[in-house]
């Protein structure tokens, strides 16, 4: 039998989930900037009901939450992370022919639903290939690649999108999406007998003594969202954002980790990574609505000033939100 390499943390197939994540997320992030503003243009509809995407999205990773640990449990991980990826990529060039706001919606649905499935099967997988001692470190490692995805991924999809177009962007894409996939199923992961999973549950889904810093996380991922939209008018603020998200994605889920009990690292850092994604993908939806109207005449002058206060005030109180209850409260329930 084919043994796998967990002796340290940097092995090859450890090194090519790391990169499988950041392409993963680049992936995604990369439409992200610039989606509402396409979608008003090529709908006809009004920024607010483009930013129900967003939200649908969101509903759909949390949906499919319960089910995270059934899948991975019933069958072999690296399917569940190869097939859900390969249907997220499906959405994505979906975005290139949708021509009616239901069917956009539809999308985002299936898209957030099969992202969610995707990374928490790529967690899970990580974590299989990392021997039991190097797994919180791990964990670190392997969410800061996803956040780092997701900066690169944005950025590129903004300058992209100005020299090439839509469509350029989508196929950069969907490129990304295919060779994450090719670095995952190169990973060898080493049989593991099912021990009977029921359909529905919290595991590899949310960590409930977590839930003080997965508002804190919310709060902070809030601010990039909010900001990402403005991006296509040349105001970059966002990346300043979503560099700060990078740099406490270590941190965070270092709280996390250090939160849960044992064979939990794997749902504390699908708790923490869900949040971080809910809370930007909010903030989007609240931009598109804040801006309702002014995407499609390509003018935010009016709603840029507004926006950045709401960003000031909800950086404020994430910051009191951090030193007055997340650090109390990990300080107190931390069980590592």
């Amino acid at each position: 039998m084919r043994k796998n390499n967990t002796d340290h943390l940097w092995s090859l197939g450890f090194l090519r989930m790391c990169f499988a994540n950041f392409l993963l997320f680049a992936s995604v992030y990369s439409l992200f900037p610039f989606l509402p503003s396409v979608m008003v243009q090529r709908l006809g509809v009004s920024a607010g009901q483009v930013g129900e995407m967003f939200l649908f999205f969101v509903a759909a990773m949390f949906l499919v939450g319960p089910f995270h640990a059934y899948l991975g449990d019933e069958y072999k991980r690296k399917h569940v992370l190869a097939y859900s990826t390969l249907v997220m990529l499906g959405t994505t060039l979906g975005y290139l022919f949708v021509d009616a706001y239901p069917k956009l919606l539809l999308l985002a649905a299936v898209q957030g639903a099969s992202f969610g499935l995707a990374t928490t099967a790529g967690i899970t997988v990580a974590i299989d290939i990392t021997t039991s001692a190097r797994r919180s470190a791990g964990n670190m490692v392997y969410a800061f690649a996803a956040r780092l995805g997701m900066l690169v991924g944005a950025g590129l999809g903004v300058w992209l999108y100005r020299f090439e177009g839509f469509s350029m962007v989508a196929y950069f894409a969907v490129l990304c999406g295919l060779c994450s996939l090719l670095l995952s199923l190169r990973v060898y992961v080493a049989f593991r007998a099912p021990i009977g999973m029921s359909l529905c549950n919290l595991d590899r889904f949310l960590l409930l003594r977590g839930w003080v810093p997965a508002l804190n996380l919310l709060l902070v991922a809030f601010l990039p969202g909010v900001a990402l939209p403005l991006m296509e008018q040349g105001r970059y603020g966002a990346l300043f954002f979503l560099a700060v998200l990078v740099a406490v994605t270590v941190p965070f889920t270092k709280i996390f980790v250090k939160l849960s009990h044992h064979c939990q690292r794997g749902t504390a850092n699908t708790t923490c990574c869900l949040f971080m994604d809910a809370g930007l993908l909010m903030g989007l939806a609240v931009c598109c609505l804040l801006s309702d109207g002014s995407i499609s005449q390509l003018d935010f002058d009016l709603d840029c000033h507004f926006i950045y206060k709401i960003i000031g005030i909800i950086a404020s109180v994430s910051l009191l939100f951090y030193f007055l209850l997340t650090y109390p409260y990990y300080k107190r329930k931390r069980v590592r």
